[in-house]
């Protein structure tokens, strides 16, 4: 199989296995679903400033400001005036915040444990070291690596994954 093929089919699988991962997020309430990543992040990295969270999450404040809002509203996350600039808040995860983040956390693991019972140590241990060196070589690349060709949007898109199916991501896959 050719490079650009694996790659493609990484992606793919990569993003397949997110879609499916967030099946743990059921519990959460549907408005606040999308906001789950802002609210891990709010909770591994503490209080912040919106600007700094939209940075970390690479979405438009716009975006932040509408999740937190629903965030708020659920009463999962709280903002508070910036003590040391009157033209900005503070954000952090509430109490309850942070029992949502560790039930999908925990949620996510058990998804993970099951998923994998029949590996040998050797197989997990490889899929491990392999993800951490990927995470740690995407982070290494210069914002807007890779961005050099524009994505062909005449082309119909591809079929969406769906959390149905445990069979879906490799379903997605076309021989040619």
């Amino acid at each position: 199989m050719s490079r650009k093929r694996v790659l493609s089919e990484m992606s793919d699988d990569l993003r397949g296995v997110t879609l499916l991962l967030r099946r743990a997020d059921q519990p959460v309430p549907t408005q606040t679903r999308a906001a789950v990543a802002m609210l891990a992040t709010l909770c591994r990295q503490g209080e912040m400033r919106m600007v700094e969270l939209s940075e970390c999450l690479l979405l438009d404040m716009s975006v932040v400001s509408r999740r937190l809002a629903h965030l708020e509203q659920f009463g999962l996350a709280v903002r508070r005036p910036n003590p040391s600039d009157g033209r900005s808040c503070l954000i952090s995860a509430t109490e309850a915040g942070r029992r949502v983040v560790a039930d999908v956390l925990r949620t996510r693991a058990v998804q993970l444990a099951d998923a994998t019972a029949a590996w040998d140590d050797t197989d997990l241990d490889s899929l491990a070291r392999l993800l951490r060196r990927l995470h740690r070589d995407l982070g290494l690349l210069p914002p807007q690596s890779g961005t050099a060709q524009s994505p062909d949007w005449t082309r119909p898109a591809e079929p969406p994954y769906t959390t149905a199916s445990p069979a879906a991501p490799g379903a997605a896959r076309r021989e040619s």
